[in-house]
């Protein structure tokens, strides 16, 4: 039985959290193997006794009996050709699960309030997403202010006050120039959403905001080191956010 089949046989038992933990494993269960409990429990927002009730939920006795048969999974898995569009309706179903977790009143209102909204993407896929983000926004006499690159993202730093609002888009959440910024952005409290892959980074912890969506990298080249990103399921937070806000502030 794979990973995804035993969570579904058992899903009745359990809840949100429970959901949002083995998300966050599932999609790193080629490294779950390496780290220890605790590690695993940081990584995951839990504790090790967390991880405990966690695997019994799913009938193991504990966690480690948990993980021992992630890692045959993982084995199991390298001998099956990846279904790539699976991967893709199976990243876009988790990514609306995601949003339909979200209380996302709380954003809209940031975003309908404050006097200017700034979008910052950290790469290409990013800026894409900040691009619909402001086209969107800008037919619902909104304008969102992008932000061209890093060199820009420190004049706007400048400016930008509590009363404004800050979206950042990065795939890591880890970028050493924005962990940086993080700093001035805190210390001039201004607010700011965070839009990530689900996981456990720097950008994320510390925003006023979180959005997140789920996102499979493909094993395109056998060249080590080299990613394939795809951002269909980022556009979708942007498409679902600015949805939400229509119906929230309806002309």
């Amino acid at each position: 039985m794979r990973t995804e089949e035993l969570i579904n046989k058992y899903s009745d038992r359990l809840t949100e959290n429970d959901m949002d933990a083995l998300s966050i494993i599932l999609k790193n269960k080629n490294i779950i193997g390496s780290l220890n409990s605790k590690e695993i429990s940081d990584f995951v927002y839990t504790s090790p006794a967390g991880l405990t009730r966690l695997a019994k939920k799913l009938n193991f006795n504990g966690f480690t009996e948990f993980k021992y048969f992630l890692k045959n999974d993982v084995e199991k898995s390298k001998d099956i050709a990846p279904n790539h569009m699976e991967i893709l309706v199976n990243d876009m179903n988790d990514t609306l699960k995601l949003m339909k977790q979200t209380n996302l009143r709380p954003l809209v209102t940031a975003i309908h309030d404050a006097n200017r909204v700034y979008v910052y993407g950290t790469g290409w896929g990013e800026k894409r997403a900040a691009e619909l983000l402001a086209r969107n926004f800008l037919a619902y006499d909104k304008p969102l202010f992008l932000i061209p690159s890093y060199t820009e993202l420190l004049w706007v730093l400048n400016d930008i006050t509590e009363n404004d609002l800050l979206f950042i888009i990065s795939f890591s959440g880890e970028n050493k120039n924005l962990v940086k910024s993080l700093k001035k952005i805190r210390l001039k409290n201004v607010p700011y959403i965070s839009i990530t892959p689900l996981s456990n980074n720097t950008l994320s912890s510390s925003a006023t905001y979180n959005l997140y969506y789920s996102n499979t990298n493909l094993n395109i080249s056998d060249v080590p080191g080299t990613e394939y990103n795809y951002f269909s399921p980022l556009e979708l937070v942007a498409d679902a956010l600015f949805r939400y806000y229509m119906d929230t502030y309806s002309k």
